[in-house]
């Protein structure tokens, strides 16, 4: 069970961005842990489910088709930290869009660019699939629109405007009259047609291998390293994670005790946490988010009664159980079900 994230400058782009439309940002951070004075904390990462949460709100609040462009067209690109100078000095679009897809998690984990060459009216294209990870709060169209539109407009700007999609695929749940009117507009793509399935983006193949002017091969190669060596940390450190999560569900989930967790291991307490707090979390952390995701599983999608998730999770109780739900999302488990909880 994965335990994402989006980086905190991330997020506070986006509260920018959403402040910046005029939104109440007290109302989209409402009972989120790690805002400070309407700012995510400098150097922590807010939980993808959060993170959602936001723009379910944001989304109630703005009462607007193009809520998710606008927002996208805004975001600072310097938010996406390492990313930005190795997409920069990317030497194609083609590449640039390979990095964006490879190196996506060291900013979100809220999902992930996909790529394949179809062909479209006879004419061969990339499609690029922006596939939303799974998690207990469902993605809104409108944060996925924000990822695409950012990524039209990086490439844009990197090519000097030669490259633009051809064609942007949406769901039916947004409106693609007003989205193809917007990004004409901007210059960012030529069509915006409906999908069954996730958003994605049509490029012409023939643009996207265009030599991209201004790049400096030598920052390119030492950002990339640097981007390189921090996803193998991340994954060393996600593997630490597992282990964990494992530990939590062998001990029967809510009786589970860091002291065994270290015994396990065979690591001293400093150890342990200095290495958890490098990926942002702690032993309390991770054991609530299994926690949560189980809790989350047995109602929903297994159907099962408060009582027996209760037993199942090792609570003595089902009030207590009832307690640490509501502590967790702000809702009891029956409002929870009912998807009372954004």
């Amino acid at each position: 069970m994965k335990r994402s994230y989006i980086e905190g400058e991330w997020i506070n782009a986006l509260m920018r961005a959403f402040s910046n439309l005029g939104l109440d940002a007290d109302t989209i951070i409402k009972d989120l842990v790690g805002f400070e004075n309407q700012r995510f904390i400098s150097g922590h990462r807010l939980d993808v489910g959060s993170a959602r949460k936001m723009w379910h709100r944001a989304d109630k609040l703005a009462n607007d088709p193009l809520l998710g462009l606008k927002a996208g067209s805004s975001l600072d690109y310097r938010a996406v930290g390492v990313l930005a100078p190795v997409i920069w000095h990317s030497p194609t679009a083609r590449v640039a869009l390979n990095n964006i897809g490879a190196f996506q998690t060291l900013v979100s984990e809220s999902g992930a660019y996909h790529g394949s060459e179809i062909t479209v009216a006879d004419q061969a294209c990339l499609n690029w699939e922006y596939q939303p990870s799974y998690n207990m709060v469902p993605v809104n169209p409108h944060q996925v629109l924000a990822v695409v539109t950012g990524t039209l407009g990086i490439v844009a700007a990197i090519s000097n405007q030669q490259v633009q999609a051809k064609r942007l695929m949406v769901p039916p749940t947004l409106n693609p009259k007003l989205i193809a009117q917007a990004l004409n507009q901007q210059g960012l793509c030529t069509e915006v047609q409906v999908t069954t399935g996730n958003l994605a983006l049509h490029f012409d193949l023939d643009t996207l291998d265009l030599s991209i002017q201004g790049c400096d091969e030598h920052l390119y190669q030492l950002n990339k390293g640097y981007a390189e060596e921090l996803l193998r940390n991340k994954r060393a450190g996600l593997a630490l994670i597992d282990i964990v999560k494992d530990w939590v569900i062998e001990q029967h989930f809510s009786q589970a005790t860091i002291e065994g967790a270290l015994d396990k291991l065979g690591m001293q307490p400093r150890t342990l946490q200095r290495n958890l707090t490098a990926q942002g979390t702690s032993f309390r952390q991770i054991k609530e988010e299994v926690l949560k995701e189980f809790a989350v599983k047995c109602l929903l999608r297994e159907k099962r009664s408060v009582n027996e998730v209760a037993l199942q999770l090792g609570y003595s109780e089902s009030s207590a159980f009832h307690r640490a739900f509501k502590t967790w999302f702000g809702v009891t488990p029956i409002q929870f079900c009912s998807g009372h909880h954004y």
